[in-house]
């Protein structure tokens, strides 16, 4: 029994980074495709508007729904650690149930990483990748509960509302052991621990644009 204490804590880490490394792998496929579409579109970044704005399943087509064609793998948007009491585990902010209902998206489809809110929304110019000076210090998709518009969201990316109650900021409501898999808009994709991720964010490392809980940034 000692033994068996000692071992299955191992066990369980190693299970996940198996599964980190399989999300990491899913993000930067997806970063691919994101820069085939803004090769294909004049360097314009897949937009659409917030869900709870305008619920339009035919005109209103998601991020991930753009992407599709280039990626061609709808199990590809699903990471294997996300948890939640989302339906489907899927993120409310991007239409995921809508689109099922409608025939849009397959029946068993899972979306686990959010968009960047001031890009999907065009605000100020940023839906364009010249608007972005940095753009490897800018994330634009990632393990998250909602929205990218907020570090916490991506912190403690298995559980809502973490910027509102602190008790929720734990390891235990993280994606990863610790932290989270993060898209930069250059295509390439890193795990981040989940306070440090926080604290670039807040402190300008990371330039977020002007979504929700955006530095302004670009």
């Amino acid at each position: 029994s000692i033994l068996a204490a000692i071992l299955f804590p191992v066990f369980s880490r190693a299970r996940e980074q198996a599964r980190k490394t399989a999300c990491l792998s899913n993000l930067k496929q997806i970063g691919t495709a994101l820069q085939m579409y803004t090769q294909d579109w004049d360097e314009a970044l897949p937009v659409c508007s917030t869900w709870c704005g305008w619920r339009d399943t035919d005109n209103n087509l998601q991020y991930y729904q753009r992407l599709q064609p280039y990626v061609k793998n709808w199990a590809i948007w699903a990471c294997p650690s996300a948890t939640g009491s989302c339906t489907n585990n899927s993120i409310p902010h991007h239409a995921v149930n809508d689109m099922i209902n409608a025939g849009k998206i397959p029946s068993n489809f899972k979306l686990s990483y959010g968009y960047m809110e001031s890009i999907q929304n065009r605000c100020c110019g940023q839906d364009k990748l010249t608007t972005w000076t940095q753009p490897s210090v800018t994330p634009v998709i990632a393990d998250c509960m909602g929205l990218l518009n907020s570090p916490y969201r991506v912190a403690w990316a298995n559980v809502c509302s973490a910027k509102c109650n602190p008790d929720r900021q734990t390891d235990a409501n993280t994606r990863h052991n610790g932290g989270s898999n993060v898209l930069f808009l250059d295509g390439h994709a890193k795990f981040y621990s989940a306070n440090q991720f926080v604290s670039d964010w807040l402190n300008g490392v990371l330039h977020t644009g002007n979504g929700w809980d955006g530095n302004g940034l670009r």
